[in-house]
């Protein structure tokens, strides 16, 4: 079979999501895709840094909380690691709980999560995906957000939540679960992490499926 990322050939399997979002003792019958080593091992460090900022986001649950605390671990032994993900964090007060803000790079989030919705595609639908995922992290916030305005992104928010959606079954749901919306012009992934953690993936239809 070829890699769910590209024209070559499989010489591995990659977890949807990858394996280390889930704690260990949570890792059986995850579902994987073909993959070839790239692609499987080019997303590597940001798949280690999407996971660090998910993790300890709040409103996730105790999956999370358990992910985190191997984390930890690893910043231990890597203060550089630790930097690269929360370098510039701080604490606020926000709907009246104390919390702490940090800046995300929304880049190396959107390829992880393309990759995350190019291998649920194929697995839905048998086909690979060819074009560009359109990623909208929900659960990040704005200044606007932070400061109390009207955030530039709330109507998108609000619209993408009116959408109905169509839940899949997964192994781990409090894990990683996600739903699907149809549209005229393409559908929409809705991606749940840790039952708190919400991203939506947008593919066209006009570029949406082709013969794997």
């Amino acid at each position: 079979m070829k890699c769910y990322m590209c024209d070559a050939d499989e010489t591995t399997r990659e977890h949807v999501p990858p394996k280390s979002f889930f704690p260990k003792g949570y890792r059986e019958n995850l579902v994987t895709v073909p993959s070839c080593s790239a692609h499987n091992n080019d997303l590597s460090m940001d798949v280690e840094y999407v996971r660090n900022i998910i993790s300890p986001f709040n409103g996730t649950n105790t999956m999370a909380e358990m992910v985190f605390e191997a984390t930890k671990r690893s910043f231990d032994h890597s203060p550089k690691l630790l930097h690269r993900a929360f370098g510039d964090i701080r604490p606020i007060d926000f709907n009246g709980e104390k919390v702490g803000i940090f800046s995300v790079d929304l880049a190396r989030i959107d390829s992880v999560m393309r990759a995350i919705a190019s291998a649920v595609h194929l697995k839905e639908y048998g086909k690979k995906y060819v074009g560009q995922w359109q990623v909208f992290v929900a659960s990040t916030k704005s200044q606007e957000d932070l400061n109390g305005q009207l955030a530039p992104w709330q109507e998108f928010r609000l619209l993408l939540a009116s959408l109905q959606f169509v839940q899949r079954p997964v192994p781990q749901p409090k894990v990683f679960e996600y739903s699907i919306s149809l549209l005229p012009d393409g559908l929409v992934f809705k991606f749940a992490f840790y039952q708190g953690f919400i991203v939506y993936c947008f593919g066209p239809k006009a570029e949406r499926t082709v013969a794997a």
